[in-house]
């Protein structure tokens, strides 16, 4: 192998170890990892060629495809390119870091900050002059290679499925051949064709998809090969009915990807009509295509004002944006009794966050809590506990410094270990190569010198991050500093700034609601639990103090009822002397309203309560919305871990 620029060595900039980094990727999970070490012993091998003292390897490895640009690892490159920490970097070629732009901009970045930056294969090195139009066209040319490679697998798959081929997976009725990718070949399942009949007929009769989906699962008529979910449920039947091959035509290019070009992630769009492939399979029809046609135009006259700004005849305000992209707390909250996320749009009102497995008929918490009102609260609670916060006395400092010292020691045995598996490796790359060079090439020698160099580059980027750690403790600032701080990250943000609900999942990592009822009944109301951390905020000295500045806190995600709210002041009045009569036109109360909030105190005196609530551990028997473990789709399906409570009923 030839060198790229000859005209400056390999060499230190600080003496001693050349710190080099290699920088590996493959594009999906279903690809060889050993690809991974293989990238880098050639990269190894490189350095090895044309540097002969010793060496620091640093590398960082990573599974996606080289237009995602906020992948974890590209991020990691990016961050140890910027830091000037490295003499080298060293990539099969630019393809893989990344694409476009963005990896001639990373070879630009390795020069701003001093580093010199060799992609093999593309024969770019930042040392050689005029090295920018190498790496140009070598980016022009992943790009291009990528386009006609996506090119030429659609217009092969477009061909074949006009002539009857692309048959993928199929729907519930259908029965496809091993190893059959055409349509000729698929059939009808022995049964369907009377399950079809009864579905259309039950749709014809203003029956909703729920109705049809309890009406299959009683009957245990199976949800197909390739459904993920077992049970029937109202996206499955829509899913179900509205594929056009049950009145015989196939269907595709419905939908294509577009990249966004900020993350060079890809979105589902509509295509456009050209786009879209139809194909008629007369012998596939479970009805008659007027039929069918009939019942879609009807069911969409129906459900219409369902889907999001159509009915109000606007433009649908979600358009575009990502399901994860969410105002805070939407999808970070958990639901205590089984463990899922809460979703905005509880029973239908928009500003309410209600738990996934609910809705799925997998959870009893059927409770709401207004998100609106439950993020001030939440972030209330997390400036009271940064408030609440005592001075960094000698004492806490003094914990800190342990827990310092604690962590030192485990870096120190961590790096001793690292030091053994690493000389071990080298030993066992050197008798690999000294094994090939007496005994010639040999397929299985090359696959485990291949293994062994990647073992040992990985243990030694293992050992240079642990170095790279600081030996010193980081000053503690003041508690007034980290309040300052809360107060800047949590009070001066706005609620659906997306900003305010990244900085949020990093203080407050955990958020369970439980449900509670007051203890003489009513209304199931949900409090919420939660951890908060303000370690984040201090940097790198928060890993001195770790859960040190953590807390548990509980916060009502409610208004209490007037007998909850006005029992306290109530109780006082009439402990003063005061009549019930005149204590409850003190607190601006009816009479009766008074007497049942005194009702209350005594209920929590006999049962020693000091709360009013009580916590909920099985289905409260309050009718309304509660009634979802009555219903014959309900089975209770909690996360591992949940429910969190001792004896909890299902």
């Amino acid at each position: 192998m030839t060198n790229l620029f000859d005209g400056v060595p390999l060499a230190p900039r600080r003496g001693g170890a050349l710190q080099l980094l290699i920088v590996a990727r493959i594009s999906t999970v279903h690809q060889d990892a050993r690809s991974l070490d293989d990238q880098v012993a050639l990269c190894q091998g490189y350095v090895a060629s044309r540097y002969g003292g010793p060496v620091e390897v640093t590398v960082i490895q990573g599974r996606g495809s080289g237009e995602l640009l906020d992948r974890e690892d590209l991020a990691r490159a990016e961050t140890a390119a910027e830091s000037g920490r490295h003499d080298l970097v060293v990539v099969e070629d630019l393809g893989r870091i990344c694409r476009r732009s963005r990896a001639t901009a990373f070879c630009e970045a390795c020069e701003d900050s001093g580093t010199r930056l060799i992609a093999i294969n593309d024969h770019v090195d930042t040392a050689a002059p005029g090295w920018q139009m190498n790496a140009l066209f070598a980016t022009f040319k992943h790009e291009s290679g990528n386009k006609d490679t996506a090119q030429r697998i659609r217009r092969s798959l477009r061909h074949r499925f006009t002539q009857g081929g692309v048959v993928q997976t199929v729907q519930y009725g259908y029965a496809k051949g091993e190893n059959s990718a055409a349509d000729a070949d698929l059939r009808k399942s022995e049964g369907a064709q009377a399950v079809y009949d009864a579905v259309f007929a039950m749709l014809e009769a203003d029956a909703s998809y729920a109705e049809v989906a309890d009406w299959m699962n009683a009957r245990g008529v199976p949800t197909g090969e390739w459904a993920r979910n077992g049970r029937w449920d109202c996206t499955m039947i829509g899913r179900l009915v509205r594929n056009p091959i049950v009145k015989g035509w196939r269907r595709r290019n419905e939908r294509v990807s577009k990249r966004v070009n900020k993350t060079g992630q890809r979105k589902s769009v509509k295509a456009p009509a050209e786009e879209r492939l139809h194909r008629v399979v007369p012998h596939l029809a479970f009805v008659e295509p007027d039929r069918y046609d009939r019942l879609i135009t009807r069911l969409d006259a129906k459900n219409g004002h369902f889907a999001r700004g159509r009915a109000r005849g606007t433009a649908d305000g979600r358009a575009g944006v990502p399901k994860k992209r969410t105002v805070w707390p939407g999808q970070h909250v958990a639901c205590g009794v089984c463990g899922r996320p809460m979703y905005w749009g509880g029973h239908g009102q928009a500003g309410r966050l209600m738990c996934s497995g609910a809705r799925l008929y997998a959870c009893w918490n059927a409770a709401t809590f207004d998100g609106g009102e439950a993020g001030p609260r939440l972030a209330a609670a997390v400036l009271a506990v940064a408030e609440g916060l005592p001075a960094f006395d000698g004492a806490f400092r003094s914990r800190a410094q342990a827990a310092s010292v604690a962590r030192r020691s485990v870096r120190a045995a961590d790096l001793a270990r690292l030091d053994l598996e690493v000389a071990q490796a080298g030993r066992e790359v050197a008798n690999l190569t000294d094994a090939v060079s007496r005994m010639g090439f040999s397929e299985a020698l090359r696959v485990k010198l291949g293994e062994a160099e990647g073992r040992q580059a990985r243990l030694a980027s293992e050992r240079a991050d642990l170095r790279r750690q600081p030996d010193d403790v980081p000053e503690l600032p003041p508690v007034e500093r980290l309040r300052a701080l809360a107060r800047e990250a949590v009070g001066a943000m706005a609620f659906g700034d997306p900003a305010f609900g990244r900085m949020m999942r990093r203080i407050v990592p955990r958020v369970a609601v439980l449900p509670h009822q007051p203890l003489d009944g009513g209304a199931v109301v949900l409090r919420a639990t939660l951890t908060v951390n303000l370690a984040p905020l201090l940097g790198a000295a928060g890993e001195s103090v770790g859960g040190l500045v953590a807390r548990e806190v509980a916060v009502d995600l409610f208004d209490p009822p007037q007998r909850v709210a006005f029992r306290a002041r109530l109780v006082d009045l009439r402990a003063a002397g005061r009549t019930e009569r005149a204590a409850a036109a003190a607190c601006g109360l009816t009479l009766t309203a008074a007497q049942r909030a005194m009702a209350l105190h005594r209920l929590m005196q006999s049962a020693g309560a000091t709360d009013p609530y009580c916590l909920l551990t099985e289905p409260p028997e309050v009718g309304g919305k509660f009634g979802r473990h009555r219903h014959a789709r309900y089975r209770f399906d909690p996360l591992a871990g949940y429910p969190q409570w001792p004896g909890a009923s299902a």
